[in-house]
């Protein structure tokens, strides 16, 4: 059992592929998949970041939440006011097998 501190949503490609007439590609439509409670802690934040005169944040995130298929590549991550944290690429999944529960680095 986790203790909720936010959600995750998936991202979800449908559609895509090649147009028969024209030969050209398609681009897939993307959308976010229903919310996932998650319990969050920053890995490494800081807002030092800076390229070409523009700051930015460096974020990198451990992520738990309750034992389900999981294989997303993106997601995207809310804080429990609904604040959007950020969306990210998924570094590795690892099930906890001992606790039921499944750790996503991003």
């Amino acid at each position: 059992m986790i203790i909720a501190n936010g959600t995750i949503e998936t991202k979800i490609k449908t559609g895509g592929g090649i147009d028969p007439d024209t030969d050209y590609p398609i681009a897939p439509s993307v959308s976010w998949g229903s919310p996932i409670s998650c319990q969050y802690r920053a890995n490494k934040y800081s807002n030092k970041g800076k390229a070409n005169g523009e700051a930015f944040t460096i974020a990198s995130y451990e992520i738990l939440i309750d034992e389900q298929p999981y294989d997303a590549e993106m997601l995207r991550l809310r804080d429990e006011s609904g604040k959007i944290l950020g969306e990210f690429s998924v570094i590795e999944v690892e099930p906890l097998r001992a606790v039921c529960q499944i750790r996503i680095l991003v």
